[in-house]
């Protein structure tokens, strides 16, 4: 099967579950926050934004980052393909910026769950990174929450927090843990309790 048949075969994966259809409706005219989006549809932050990524994964959604928070909203360009355009192959799939980030991910991700930890370092990185992305910036998680949010991917939520905070991709304070706002480099405590797991 074709690259670009996995890709389209993805798009409605990712429009199959009825929360992500309700998140691209309550976006559709306004970008919103994870927490406000959380708020607006009864569920748990960590719920919404294992949805959001799935969505921003495709190219359905895009988000930008907004002070401390992200706002997301439907990617209109992408999702104006038809859907005889995309069975058909004459719609576009949305464009990568990054193939071989891409190809990791389909590697290593089966209908949003991460099938196993890769053990090459550049892989594992991509992979969590883009773990990254379930996690507002700069917001605080307790350590429950964060399992929570890992555990809908994978069950070894400790390898995964450690990882994660090993690379800077989170931090861990006193148990609390922050996704770090992109070039912004953690300082004083949190850059101290990095490594520690």
């Amino acid at each position: 099967m074709s690259s670009d048949v996995n890709a389209r075969a993805a798009v409605f994966r990712a429009l199959s579950h009825p929360a992500r259809l309700t998140l691209l409706r309550l976006t559709w005219h306004e970008p919103l926050a994870g927490d406000h989006l959380a708020r607006l549809m009864n569920l748990a932050p960590a719920t919404v934004s294992h949805h959001l990524a799935q969505l921003v994964e495709v190219g359905l959604m895009t988000a930008r980052q907004d002070g401390h928070s992200r706002r997301h909203g439907p990617d209109h360009a992408a999702l104006d393909a038809t859907l005889s355009g995309l069975i058909r192959g004459d719609a576009p799939t949305p464009p990568s910026a990054d193939p071989y980030r891409d190809r990791v991910l389909r590697s290593f991700l089966r209908d949003g769950k991460l099938t196993t930890i890769p053990a090459q370092l550049k892989k594992k990185t991509v992979v969590m990174h883009h773990l990254g992305t379930l996690f507002e910036p700069g917001r605080a998680y307790p350590e429950r929450e964060v399992n929570a949010v890992l555990g809908e991917l994978h069950p070894d939520v400790f390898t995964l927090r450690r990882e994660m905070v090993g690379m800077g991709i989170l931090t861990r304070t006193r148990g609390v843990y922050r996704r770090v706002i992109p070039d912004s480099p953690a300082t004083g405590d949190e850059a101290g309790d990095r490594p520690v797991e």
